[in-house]
């Protein structure tokens, strides 16, 4: 290394030399790196649990005593849909019994059509009054109208009889069971409460701005912390009005059950975690962690020209890499150094 005194006069104090050799590669410093103010923009998680897409209660519509029910707690309805059968000994009854009253009607309406055919060629042959044969009709008219009644009363008992075989979706899953084997059912009580868990929705409460960025998504990824595990789900419905005490919307995600990355299909009461970024503008900004100095206790930037701006600072990203500050003059686009050196 060649001595200084080679290089300068003697006459140069070395204190002024020290001085150019620091401010030089200072100034250049300066005119270093240059990164624009972007909004921090939070990013939020939601916590949900999944539940039956649809419920329904079986309710029998007929009073009688439970041959069977196929299903427990936890069963699925089996593919016939039959799922209670209750006792049809006295609905049988009451069928054979208008079979045979209609048996009764139609030999007799036989029989008075025959009768008013006879006496309609009496009448012509002058050798019967007017009024019997008005009587033999009227006769006919009402076994008609027996006859029709009976029929109806037929199909309103086949009706009521396949009221006794209660019947549920295929596949859906059994809930509660309110009844057992052998155990006489109301009419009008519930039997059993069933839930269609081939899909399953996750009821959430969020914001107007949140329900935006959630539902321009097409697919949203969801993990489920107790198998961690990440599936797929859509936004199913959400309410048109809010909540008066929390002021916010209620929505549904759904999620298919069964999903090819999962071991076995999802049931109710699991935990599901949607992560996404807020769209709702705040006054903070997200700088690099080199770009802040720190004097005085306050904290500062400073922009390409050296002067400095004083911001409050509120923390760093959930990564640990950049800074969050803010400030009352910080604007979106403004621009600052990076690696600022000198104190201005």
């Amino acid at each position: 290394m060649v001595p200084l005194h080679y290089l300068f006069p003697k006459r140069i104090p070395l204190m002024l030399l020290l001085a150019v050799w620091i401010v030089l590669p200072g100034t250049q410093l300066i005119a270093a790196e240059i990164f624009e103010l972007q909004p921090y923009l939070r990013t939020i998680t939601l916590t949900g649990f999944t539940y039956p897409r649809q419920e329904m209660t079986v309710t029998s519509e007929v009073s009688g005593r439970c041959l069977e029910i196929y299903g427990d707690i936890g069963d699925r309805v089996p593919e016939s849909g039959e799922f209670v059968k209750i006792d049809t000994t006295f609905i049988q009854l009451d069928i054979e019994a208008n079979a045979i009253a209609r048996q009764q009607t139609i030999r007799q309406l036989e029989e008075e059509e025959k009768s008013l055919k006879r006496y309609t060629t009496l009448l012509s042959q002058k050798s019967t009054p007017q009024a019997r044969l008005d009587e033999v009709n009227l006769a006919a008219d009402l076994h008609r109208l027996t006859l029709k009644n009976l029929k109806n009363e037929a199909t309103r008992l086949q009706e009521r009889y396949s009221q006794h075989t209660l019947t549920a979706p295929q596949g859906w899953q059994v809930i509660e069971r309110f009844t057992e084997s052998g155990e006489y059912i109301q009419a009008g009580k519930p039997v059993a409460r069933l839930g269609d868990f081939t899909r399953l929705i996750v009821p959430l409460a969020v914001t107007y701005s949140e329900l935006q960025a959630i539902s321009v998504q097409q697919q949203l990824s969801l993990y489920l912390p107790d198998i961690d595990k990440n599936v797929t789900g859509t936004v199913y419905r959400s309410s048109p009005v809010f909540d008066a005490v929390t002021r916010k919307i209620h929505i549904d995600l759904i999620v298919n059950a069964t999903q090819p990355d999962l071991p076995e299909p999802l049931r109710g009461g699991m935990r599901i975690e949607l992560e996404f970024v807020s769209p709702e503008t705040t006054r903070s900004f997200i700088v690099p962690k080199s770009a802040l100095i720190n004097r005085y206790e306050a904290t500062w930037l400073v922009q390409p020209d050296g002067s400095r701006v004083q911001v409050i600072y509120l923390g760093t990203t959930e990564n640990g890499k950049s800074a969050i500050v803010s400030g009352e003059t910080l604007q979106p686009g403004q621009s600052f150094q990076t690696t600022p050196q000198l104190s201005q």
